[in-house]
């Protein structure tokens, strides 16, 4: 009697005895593009892991299903991986970015021809045009890596392409010259925030990225609430993110991580200043007209007038403050353990026992808050 994994459904279901009791078996039958039909069954040890299982095997049912009528062409398999592969695996924005760029440069020339029939010469080509019609550099090159994946997962997983196919996209591809990095001493960095230029707004904003080593997504979405005065410490559990269609949204920090960061004395002052009648929900660097972060454009533009009244290097950058602050931990602080300052720049561990056995200590943090203060005053 035919089963539903003959039927095309597949199965995902408990094993209830034997050596296998608690574990979920996985039934399919697969349709190769030939025609042969493939019996597949695998145990995973849980209900959701099965289920991913069989949901890429009915993927690839799709796409073979597609390629038995005609040939697929790379402007389908492109569109295909978009709505069906890289939606659960990519930011929304990162995913629109990429297929934006693609449907601008790469669907007039690639849409309409077969996988199969994609020439490296004329891929040689279509870079070189690009080029000439002066398109910028980082543009070509993140357009290549939304190409090169593309191809890369015909040949596998999903073997559209014969799996000994090499990829015709993955054609050398000059780089742009690195922006270099600026990182202020502790001495510059002091003489930039006594600038009398400086009114307490901005002075208090330079010196959170300076100080305390915060993102501008975690600067933007700052609230008096979070600064535990008292504890000299600064509970990072919000940024500000820009959604699929560019909006800004506030969530949480870079990789979901909440963590604590250090409030040194130098900062405590700054910031003392400015956060005077503020509500717990009130943010530090609101709009002009309601209690909601300003727009990123406009933050850049405070920043662009703190670098001229602060006399920073033309070209530095918010980032560069956070840059500078972990240099100097790490360099001028020796104190100060990896995993402190891992912790209060919420950096990833490197192994399995700072991820699992390690947690934020108050003397350590103590060790770092003198510190920064040594530096600085």
């Amino acid at each position: 009697m035919p089963t539903r994994a003959d039927h095309g459904e597949g199965s995902c279901r408990p094993i209830n005895t034997g050596k296998l009791a608690g574990k979920w078996r996985v039934q399919y039958v697969l349709a190769e593009t030939t025609g042969v039909k493939k019996r597949i069954s695998r145990v995973f040890p849980t209900q959701r892991e099965g289920k991913d299982f069989l949901r890429s095997l009915k993927r690839s049912d799709e796409v073979a299903a597609i390629h038995k009528v005609q040939a697929m062409t790379f402007g389908e398999w492109f569109m295909w991986l978009s709505e069906n592969d890289w939606r659960d695996s990519l930011d929304p924005k990162t995913l629109r970015d990429r297929v934006s760029r693609y449907k601008k440069y790469a669907a007039p020339r690639w849409a309409g021809v077969p996988l199969t029939k994609i020439d490296p010469m004329d891929v040689r080509a279509f870079y070189q045009k690009l080029k000439d019609d002066g398109v910028g550099e980082h543009t070509r090159i993140a357009l290549k890596a939304g190409l090169v994946r593309a191809f890369n997962q015909a040949i596998t997983p999903y073997r559209r392409v014969p799996h000994f196919w090499s990829n015709p996209f993955c054609l050398d591809m000059p780089t742009p010259a690195r922006r270099e990095a600026v990182a202020l001493s502790p001495e510059e960095a002091r003489k930039a925030l006594a600038s009398k230029k400086l009114d307490d707004s901005r002075r208090a904003m330079l010196g959170v990225f300076l100080l305390a080593g915060l993102r501008l997504g975690e600067q933007m979405a700052l609230t008096r609430g979070q600064l535990r005065m008292d504890e000299g410490l600064i509970l990072v559990d919000r940024a500000v993110k820009l959604d699929a269609k560019s909006s800004q949204t506030v969530a949480l920090p870079k990789g979901d991580k909440v963590r604590m960061a250090v409030m040194c004395d130098t900062l405590k002052r700054l910031l003392e200043l400015v956060i005077v009648g503020l509500k717990e929900d009130d943010l530090i660097w609101p709009q002009a007209s309601e209690n909601k972060p300003r727009m990123k454009a406009l933050v850049y533009a405070t920043w662009r007038r703190i670098r001229k009244e602060a006399a920073l290097p033309e070209d530095m950058s918010p980032h560069d403050c956070r840059l500078t602050h972990i240099n100097w931990i790490e360099k001028l602080c020796p104190e100060v353990s990896p995993t402190t300052l891992k912790e209060h720049v919420g950096h990833s561990a490197d192994g399995v026992t700072e991820v699992n056995y390690t947690r934020p200590l108050t003397p350590a943090q103590v060790i770092l808050r003198v510190a920064l203060d040594a530096l600085i005053t």
